[in-house]
């Protein structure tokens, strides 16, 4: 399935991510994955975001916090995406580390309340609830969240309280940790084409891009030999995940997390069976899913053979 083509030169790995994520939510019997995105200020992060705040089940946030998403469930202004199961689709947080301009108890009641909604689902009993009855139509909703952090507000020692609050109760274990870095090369690249005049008014800029999925949540098989080959990849991340932050994953969440997403890349492309294609693509995406900050590229070949491009 083709997608609009955007000014945002060299993302193309990381708006395929963004999209198979946002796919996950109509994925039956998996749970919607969860992507967090650390990339330094100006690398078009939030911009790529933006573009897909209009679609089904997303649901956009410039500052956020447990009780300002379940006033908002609450008050009808999130809706459901789907009743049964409980889910809410994907919460789009363009700049994650705002939750620390809030007080400490704040900070810890939303990472709970996030904890909560990407893996057992929401209850009113938990201490993040602040209106139990209010919130006991929504038990056991469960959804995802699509971050994007810059780097400036995790790496510096300034910030150390950023990285302890996310690693605390295996907060990052649930969501597919992304990172990258912008090359002198692209970065040439991008400027040449703001002196051609070409970053906005041209063929190239969409400020929207609209996705079309399924009325339902479809089931998706994954043959025991591509299972085998994520679970591969898995075994690579962790050792990374290991390298950047001293932190030894189990691996269990990050295994379903991209059994899910390459049943995402199936279910895009009208598949309801994972074929090779799909794992090639996880692979090819997993280069990212670390800290290490890699480049991206000025041009991808991979994507050049692809229906994405």
């Amino acid at each position: 399935m083709a997608i609009k083509r955007t000014e945002l030169i060299g993302l193309e790995p990381i708006q395929d991510l963004v999209e198979l994520t946002l796919w996950t939510a109509y994925v039956k019997n998996e749970k919607p994955v969860s992507l967090m995105i650390l990339a330094e200020p100006e690398s078009g992060k939030t911009e790529l975001l933006k573009k897909y705040r209009k679609n089904n089940g997303v649901y956009s946030v410039k500052r956020f916090s447990a009780y300002g998403i379940q006033k908002d469930l609450i008050e009808g202004k999130l809706n459901l995406l789907f009743d049964n199961p409980k889910i809410l689709g994907h919460i789009m947080i363009y700049d994650f580390s705002a939750i620390w301009t809030f007080k400490p108890s704040s900070i810890d009641n939303t990472i709970a309340f996030l904890d909560a909604l990407t893996e057992e689902g929401l209850s009113p009993e938990s201490d993040y609830a602040f209106e139990y009855e209010a919130l006991k139509p929504f038990d056991g909703v469960r959804g995802g969240i699509i971050a994007a952090i810059n780097t400036q507000g995790f790496f510096t020692p300034k910030h150390k309280q950023i990285r302890t609050n996310l690693l605390k109760g295996g907060f990052f274990s649930r969501m597919v940790l992304v990172s990258f870095g912008t090359s002198e090369t692209l970065l040439q690249k991008i400027f040449e084409s703001v002196e051609k005049g070409k970053y906005r008014p041209c063929k190239d800029y969409v400020s929207l891009i609209p996705l079309h999925f399924p009325r339902k949540r479809i089931d998706v098989e994954i043959p025991r030999k591509y299972a085998e080959d994520i679970h591969e990849i898995v075994e690579d991340i962790k050792e990374e995940i290991h390298e950047d932050l001293r932190v030894k994953l189990k691996g269990i969440r990050l295994f379903k997390s991209l059994l899910t997403l390459a049943k995402a890349s199936a279910l895009r492309e009208g598949r309801k069976t994972v074929n090779e294609k799909d794992v090639e693509r996880i692979r090819y995406l997993s280069h990212w899913m670390n800290l290490k900050m890699r480049n991206l590229k000025r041009k991808y070949p991979f994507y050049e053979r692809d229906e994405y491009a």
